[in-house]
């Protein structure tokens, strides 16, 4: 077993961990598209306007669009995106009221909520205030069907924590999978949705 530090309501304690691969990566470093941002990139077309609501690190950032809102309510992400993207707009609140005041036909969103709850639980850095079935259900039932802009939604594969939500919306699923990475003996992937998407994606 091994010791990391957390931070608690009240300060820094001390709680073990298992020494289990998967323990110890969902304590490890900040969550996001780290493997898989490069294959989601050719699916981000070029945009008026490129919207982030959970924008993290801003993994799949390009400076193609011609205006960039770089959102995530964690303040070690805001500061990290404001010293590494000088050239996108930087916002710090709820995802669903930057969702809305940035939606128009011009927009594209990329949203990327999270993924698995002890990967934020576990660590200082992100922000998450509800589970991910709460994040993934305000979405698809009550955001996502107001939106006039594209979009593209991420989730892990096989959406362990939600569900099946994203596989079983109305909307087109694609899985990409890294050709060499793998995590837990499976090649690292993500699974995204779109309203962009016919049978033309497979």
């Amino acid at each position: 077993m091994q010791k990391v530090g957390i931070r608690g309501g009240m300060g820094l304690s001390d709680k073990k961990y298992s020494d289990k691969p998967s323990t110890y990566y969902q304590i490890k470093g900040y969550a996001g598209l780290t493997s898989m941002a490069e294959y989601i990139k050719p699916y981000i077309p070029k945009s008026s306007l490129y919207v982030e609501p959970f924008a993290g690190l801003g993994r799949t950032v390009e400076k193609k669009h011609d205006k960039i809102i770089l959102n995530d309510m964690s303040d070690y992400s805001v500061k990290y995106l404001k010293e590494h993207f000088p050239f996108a707009e930087v916002t710090q609140e709820d995802f669903e009221k930057c969702m809305l005041k940035w939606d128009s036909e011009e927009t594209f969103f990329l949203i990327d909520p999270v993924w698995r709850k002890n990967i934020y639980k576990n660590n200082t850095k992100p922000f998450c205030d509800r589970t991910p079935i709460q994040y993934y259900d305000k979405l698809l039932n009550e955001i996502i069907p107001k939106l006039r802009g594209r979009w593209i939604l991420c989730v892990d594969r096989d959406e362990h924590e939600i569900g099946k939500r994203v596989s079983r919306s109305k909307h087109k699923n694609i899985v990409l999978q890294h050709p060499t990475k793998k995590l837990f003996g499976r090649n690292v992937a993500v699974r995204l949705c779109s309203n962009m998407w016919g049978n033309e994606i497979e």
